[in-house]
């Protein structure tokens, strides 16, 4: 294997991502709509919410990603509120994941924008960072809910990245 440079790195998240993702709504569609919609006491309540917040945020860093615009935040926004539709997300938002980290012009890696948090502190940012965002926001939540499913008795099963189907390296 060669050294991994930036590129990579995003390539090998996307691929990594779709994998867990994939398995992440195997396993909440096994549970019934009941369940995935009952507040545990989890940071946005459910499982579905939880799930609707990974999206709506990948899909608001993908957009700045792309467009280098940062537009109005709600972190409880509701994408879909059914399954069926949530999960045709999923997959659409994991394609276009892919699709970007493919492209060859990465010029807006490089970028450096001046933006200010939700504690309100003013920063400079590389553009580069808010990838790295994306993909651990998706693990952070993906874990809140692994642990609910655990809880169930639901084995989630290897969420190690080496481990990662047909890894592009």
């Amino acid at each position: 294997m060669s050294k991994m440079n930036f590129n990579d790195y995003g390539r090998c998240m996307a691929k990594y991502n779709s994998w867990q993702n994939g398995v992440l709504f195997e396993l909440c569609d096994q549970i019934g709509d009941a369940e995935r919609r009952r507040d545990l006491g989890m940071f946005f309540g459910s499982i579905h919410n939880t799930l609707n917040h990974i999206i709506y945020l990948d899909q608001r860093i993908l957009d700045f990603l792309e467009t280098g615009e940062v537009g109005a935040f709600n972190a409880t926004t509701i994408v879909a509120d059914d399954f069926s539709t949530l999960t045709s997300m999923r997959r659409d938002v994991d394609a276009k994941i892919s699709e970007f980290v493919d492209k060859s012009d990465h010029s807006w890696q490089d970028e450096t924008i001046e933006m200010q948090g939700l504690d309100r502190v003013k920063r400079k940012l590389p553009r580069q960072l808010f990838l790295i965002q994306m993909f651990n926001h998706q693990t952070h939540h993906r874990s809140q809910i692994t642990a609910e499913l655990h809880k169930m008795g639901i084995d989630y099963g290897n969420t190690d990245l080496p481990f990662t189907p047909d890894l592009p390296l």
